[in-house]
């Protein structure tokens, strides 16, 4: 937060410092104070589409549906492809009751990305509420096809903690053992040899 405050009085004239304090706020849940920052970006870079995304999200969590819904279009207008945008707007049409406009945005973000998730669930309930039985049917399977399996992580531990070379390999930063041999095998004893008194005087030749 202090490095953002920093860059905003060394540019006020820069929007992103004025929108990443407003996002440093979000993150803290701090709504209300997030809200002005992000008005600031907006007012040296009108209709910046990351500071109207996040703005549309605080408004959002003010009870703002409509205003969010505005910013959220406009968002939309600018990136026709962003999944974020889509799938913020059918959230907030859904939230608004407004379940053709909300499916709308949700069957558009499917032919961005197909296997959304929060697309096949709230579609699923969406069709369910609009009388499309057999579509909610589809995507109900879909999502419980494609979620995550709350029992995967425990599988998973077991067998890295059987599978110590695998395990190793899970970890971003690591360092192999260039050794041939299995690191956990004994490796046989090299005897040594006591040099002979030619061998101290460098005369013994090879061997």
């Amino acid at each position: 937060m202090k490095a953002y405050e920093h860059v905003a009085k060394m540019r006020p004239d820069y929007a992103d410092a004025q929108t990443n304090l407003g996002i440093a706020y979000i993150q803290w849940e701090k709504y209300d104070q997030a809200l002005p920052y992000l008005n600031a970006s907006l007012v040296l870079a009108k209709e910046n589409a990351r500071a109207l995304y996040y703005r549309a999200l605080v408004e959002r969590n003010l009870g703002e549906v409509d205003e969010a819904i505005v910013d959220l279009k406009k968002v939309a207008e600018q990136f026709p492809r962003s999944r974020d945008a889509h799938r913020e707007l059918g959230f907030s049409y859904y939230q608004l009751h407004k379940y053709a406009e909300a499916r709308a945005e949700y069957e558009n973000l499917q032919t961005i990305d197909p296997d959304d998730l929060a697309a096949h669930y709230n579609l699923a309930i969406l069709y369910r509420r609009l009388g499309m039985k057999d579509k909610a049917k589809v995507q109900a399977a879909y999502f419980a096809d494609q979620k995550d399996d709350p029992t995967a992580s425990t599988y998973a531990l077991e067998y890295l903690r059987k599978h110590r070379e695998i395990a190793q390999e899970s970890v971003p930063w690591h360092v192999h053992d260039l050794d041939p041999h299995d690191p956990h095998e004994k490796k046989p004893e090299v005897p040594i040899v006591a040099p002979t008194s030619a061998d101290a005087a460098g005369l013994g030749g090879g061997r």
